[in-house]
């Protein structure tokens, strides 16, 4: 015997409607249809599965995105640093070369200041020397000069000389003197004219404490001003005895 359904009651808010009895047709259809039963929905294990794939995928996906960052980051930081060793390196070998370089620059420059220092003196004390001989033969003249004015001394040793190169010969000897001092050179050295055959003469153009002579050896030349000359000559100078001022 075949076990009956119950007729679910309907719902209380449903609409109304007239009851009628069910016809045999209708009650066997309904014992014939096919009983359906709920939906299982999808399978656990399948889910769990696809699940795993779908983290696996979003991991290995995050995870290569992240590694490649932190690759990245760790190859940019490694970079730095050893761009920054060589370029301090770098710096310091190129800053240690230009120091050489510009400390031998600054050596070479002391060394030519020093070596024109030393030039500079040198010619600063030759040129000082150069002066203080101009000064000596300055003075020198002035002293000759005030000298042959003021005492006759001068004149007479040096006449005294001329006299004495020749005292043997016999052709005629002739001594040239300023008018000024051809008296005194008869008066002191009348003994030293007998000894050979002098002739006194006057020459204007020769300077008082001077003398010109023409004897068997030749011209003597003791004026003033020619042996003024040698003693400059000796000294390195050409300074004549007259100021060219």
């Amino acid at each position: 015997m075949s076990e009956r359904r119950a007729v679910p009651a309907p719902p209380a808010n449903a609409p109304w409607q007239r009851w009628r009895l069910a016809s045999f047709e209708e009650q066997d259809a309904a014992a014939r249809a096919p009983e359906i039963l709920p939906d299982p929905g999808p399978d656990p294990r399948q889910v769990q599965e696809e699940a795993r794939r779908a983290g696996h995928a979003r991991g290995l996906k995050e995870g290569r995105a992240e590694g490649y960052d932190l690759g990245v980051a760790e190859g940019r930081a490694r970079g730095y640093e050893e761009g920054l060793q060589e370029g301090r390196k770098a710096g310091h070998a190129e800053g240690l070369a230009d120091a050489r370089k510009q400390g031998a620059e600054e050596a070479e420059r002391l060394r030519a200041i020093a070596d024109a220092t030393a030039t500079s003196l040198a010619q600063l004390e030759e040129k000082t020397g150069q002066a203080l001989m101009t000064l000596a033969l300055d003075i020198a003249r002035q002293v000759v000069r005030i000298t042959v004015a003021n005492q006759s001394d001068a004149l007479l040793a040096a006449v005294r000389e001329v006299l004495h190169m020749n005292p043997t010969a016999a052709a005629p000897l002739r001594l040239w003197l300023h008018p000024l001092d051809l008296e005194l050179v008869r008066l002191h050295l009348a003994e030293e004219l007998k000894t050979g055959p002098w002739r006194v003469l006057v020459d204007e153009s020769i300077t008082r404490g001077g003398c010109r002579a023409e004897t068997s050896l030749g011209e003597i030349d003791a004026t003033l001003e020619t042996r003024w000359r040698r003693v400059a000559a000796s000294l390195g100078r050409d300074m004549p005895l007259e100021s060219e001022e």
